[in-house]
């Protein structure tokens, strides 16, 4: 794999091996700057991956156009993150397509990054899934954009006033 990291953007090339090689381009935005203070501008890890900061995602205006993010920006809590991920694997489940059923089964193996944005005034939380991650990758204050690869990536916006999932999209596969 090649990489380079640079303060604001992240790009990683490379090749994503399964049962067929599939290649992949994976677009890192970086979010995390030097000297970010504790509490809501540091992101929060939780079980099931990371609470991205307010404070970062306001730093990355391409960020905003690459997933459909708006400001406000707010950190969701880990309270409304647990509601969502009680609500994640039944709505994938209830999803009429096979891939999003691959997914429920696996929902498990898989890391997400929860971004939380307003749109038309409705407090809205981002999520971004993958099944492969490294510890020491920039998952955790970065937001992880790949093209191809299958349903081991996928994004979701649940809006957290009507506990309501909508624009699934699973990748497609290279």
């Amino acid at each position: 794999m090649m990489g380079s990291r640079n303060h604001g953007i992240s790009i990683w090339a490379g090749r994503y091996h399964r049962h067929h090689e599939a290649a992949f381009v994976c677009m890192l935005m970086a979010l995390a700057l030097p000297g970010i203070a504790r509490s809501q501008e540091q992101s929060q890890l939780v079980d099931t991956g990371v609470i991205l900061s307010a404070k970062l995602v306001e730093r990355s205006a391409d960020l905003n156009r690459m997933i459909g993010v708006t400001p406000p920006f707010w950190m969701p809590s880990s309270e409304d993150i647990a509601r969502l991920e009680g609500q994640l694997k039944p709505y994938l489940e209830g999803v009429g397509t096979p891939k999003a059923k691959v997914i429920a089964a696996k929902l498990g193996r898989y890391k997400r990054q929860y971004l939380g944005y307003t749109d038309a005034g409705k407090k809205r939380i981002f999520v971004n899934s993958f099944c492969h991650w490294k510890e020491d990758w920039f998952w955790r204050d970065s937001v992880i954009i790949v093209k191809d690869g299958g349903t081991c990536f996928f994004r979701v916006h649940y809006d957290l006033s009507s506990s309501q999932f909508e624009q699934l999209e699973i990748n497609g596969d290279a």
